[in-house]
């Protein structure tokens, strides 16, 4: 087995070099080194030189090179050089790409990382697959294709989209998806019980088809939903739930010319909004999430915590080192993308960006500054609960992940890391379980002292309305030629707490948001009740404290839901109504206003795709779960970090960082209700 799986290698890398280093050797065409004067020449002669020959021959001279992927690019010109630029200092390099050809190198070499994955044959575990759940994919993703035909259309010069026999694009995606999920079913019926020790390497290998909204994992685990389907042959109360709430999400939607091309989300995000593309959504995230619990549960008694933590840090490890390679070599860097499926590039530089933020190989800063948080967390939680031995192994392995979380500037990740790795070593302490009581009244009166005191430095109706400031200024009121006399008569209107005769006048209140006028009406409303503060005034204050007030007035702007939408939201992974569908006023430089604004809060965007039930049932779900378990077990500790951590930011947006939140809370679930059967 060890010999075969050395074979690999060698296989991986021809399909990787290969493609990129193919060229007619009996041809004339030779690349000359790249300079302002031979721009035109390559530019004249596309599709005949490959990336190798092009690398090779550039390879010592001082250039600044930015390889970029060509999607749309023809058969023949897969792997060649389809067009230089030059901006200010920097060549742009096209490389040509084609998407139909990217849907099955890619899915090649993904499908090679599945093969390393120990198996585990068990008797009791080896009828739950069926063949049958194989029927179910091509079908669904066809769909998309259809669904999502604008954003198909810019990315894949064979898309055709026409339902007709003689489409041969869509019969060749039909018998590849057939032969992928006949792949993946013969790849994982000995593997799928391990999975779940493996998931940290969601966040090295993303598995985003370069030119595709389409993710590998969501046809791994839609794959898997379908096997669910079939051996429950039944709908639970929590299906007809969901089934309900698309109904709603179904019946609302008015077709429009929104597109949404997915930018860092692309992968894990509806790019329209059209009957066809909802439907698709509402299905697949419906196997998506079926698959999750299925191998989540089916895996219970699987699970290796330890082999997790080592896979945490050799993946925390990897993506440092590949996201450090990445930014001084343009050519890691684009294979970086292709062979990893980044949903984005990564940072071409190992300068940090505003805010000493350096993201690396990832698409979010916040998202993988919370994986390597997640996989400190756990060494911790073994260092300190479990009396582990420090292997020098480990050590090796912390260096890089730490610096990657340092480097990633996530304070919110940092210092939740910092207070719950502190709490459990002062828990295991002897001298906290003879002081209990007073460790616990010491934190109660020293969480009011701390309150008081930062209350005493600031003014409360600062606080209370600051939240609602920063969203009035991003609504279109008191429009002027001047945008400095429309903010001072808003600053003014501020000042004197005069928000709703800022509102209700004329002019305005046709611009403002359902939800900022909600809340408006509950900051100033009559009914509030005395000595309580007001629900507005406390969200203020906590997004000052977190620094999420401008984001979050942002959202309060743009978030413009009817009754509906409100109470069951536009449905799973629809962005489109909220990003264009009401324009707001963004005081921000020229080049940010193409910036993808999003809500900068997991809970807001649940309740942008599932409205207020979501928010309430989902959340409610999780603190049931959290509440149940009496025992400070690891998968209670981590359900906390990830809460406080998603709280803050859009991480579910992310499939990786998604899967890993819905693994960790399912399974502290799992392990609570099978233990109490026992």
């Amino acid at each position: 087995m060890l010999d075969r799986k050395y074979l690999i290698f060698p296989i991986f890398l021809f399909l990787v070099l290969f493609p990129f280093s193919f060229f007619d050797s009996s041809d004339d065409i030779k690349p000359p080194i790249l300079s302002d004067s031979t721009i035109g020449y390559y530019q004249s002669t596309t599709c005949e030189i490959s990336l190798a020959e092009f690398y090779i021959k550039n390879f010592n001279q001082d250039l600044n090179i930015y390889f970029n992927n060509n999607d749309y690019a023809d058969l023949k010109c897969f792997g060649k050089i389809t067009g230089v630029d030059k901006l200010d200092n920097l060549y742009m390099v096209s490389i040509g790409t084609n998407t139909s050809i990217n849907l099955i190198l890619q899915s090649t070499i993904w499908l090679i990382f599945l093969i390393f994955i120990p198996r585990i044959n068990s008797v009791d575990h080896g009828n739950h697959l069926s063949l049958k759940g194989i029927f179910f994919i091509p079908l669904l993703f066809i769909i998309q294709l259809l669904s999502e035909n604008r954003f198909y259309s810019k990315t894949n010069i064979m898309h055709n989209s026409d339902f007709l026999l003689n489409n041969y694009y869509l019969i060749g995606s039909i018998i590849f998806l057939s032969l992928l999920s006949f792949l993946i079913y013969d790849l994982l019926k000995n593997r799928y019980l391990n999975l779940t020790n493996y998931l940290p390497y969601l966040f090295l290998i993303i598995g985003t088809y370069s030119g595709m909204n389409l993710n590998i994992y969501l046809i791994i685990f839609s794959f898997f939903g379908a096997q669910s389907v079939i051996n429950e042959r039944s709908i639970n109360k929590i299906d007809m739930l969901y089934f309900f709430m698309s109904f709603f999400w179904v019946y609302k939607i008015k077709p429009n010319e929104y597109f949404f091309d997915g930018d860092k989300l692309r992968g894990f995000t509806n790019s329209s909004y059209s009957l066809l593309s909802q439907i698709y959504w509402i299905l697949v995230i419906y196997l998506f999430v079926k698959g999750l619990l299925f191998i989540v549960k089916e895996s219970k008694n699987f699970l290796d915590n330890k082999i997790f933590m080592k896979n945490s840090l050799i993946s925390g490890s990897l993506i440092v080192a590949f996201g450090f390679m990445g930014s001084i070599s343009p050519l890691f860097n684009f294979f970086n993308f292709y062979i990893f499926g980044q949903n984005k590039r990564g940072m071409k530089e190992f300068t940090s960006i505003a805010g000493n933020t350096w993201r690396g190989f990832s698409a979010s800063a916040e998202s993988i500054g919370e994986f390597y948080g997640l996989a400190l967390l756990i060494f911790f939680y073994f260092l300190i609960k479990n009396k582990m031995e420090i292997d020098k192994n480990y050590l090796i392995l912390l260096i890089p992940v730490l610096y990657g979380l340092y480097r990633s500037n996530n304070f919110a990740a940092i210092s939740s890391l910092f207070f719950i790795s502190t709490f459990l070593f002062l828990i295991n302490t002897n001298i906290y379980k003879r002081k209990k009581v007073f460790f616990i009244a010491g934190f109660i009166i020293m969480s009011i002292v701390g309150g008081l005191f930062y209350l005493s430095f600031t003014n409360y109706n600062f606080l209370s309305t600051e939240l609602i400031y920063e969203a009035t200024l991003h609504h279109d009121f008191y429009t002027d030629s001047n945008l400095d006399r429309s903010y001072v008569q808003i600053e003014n209107k501020m000042i004197e707490r005069d928000l709703k005769t800022m509102l209700y006048d004329e002019r305005n209140y046709s611009k403002a948001s359902s939800s900022y006028i909600f809340l408006v009406e509950r900051l100033v409303g009559k009914f509030n009740i005395p000595l309580i503060p007001n629900i507005v005034a406390i969200v203020s204050t906590i997004s000052l404290i977190i620094n999420r007030t401008e984001m979050w007035g942002i959202f309060i702007a743009k978030y413009n839901p009817n009754f509906i939408e409100t109470i069951f939201g536009t449905g799973p992974f629809q962005l489109n109504k909220y990003l264009y569908g009401h324009e707001i006023r963004l005081d921000v430089p020229d080049y940010k206003l193409q910036s993808l604004f999003l809500p900068h809060s997991s809970i807001l965007d649940l309740l942008l795709f599932s409205g207020v039930v979501g928010v309430f049932l989902i959340c409610g779900f999780i603190i049931y779960t959290f509440f149940k378990n009496k025992e400070l077990s690891l998968f209670k500790i981590l359900t906390f970090y990830l809460c406080i951590n998603f709280l803050k930011s859009d991480s579910i947006l992310y499939i990786n960082s998604l899967i890993l939140i819905f693994f960790v809370i399912s399974h502290f679930y799992y392990i609570e209700k099978y233990s109490n059967n026992e």
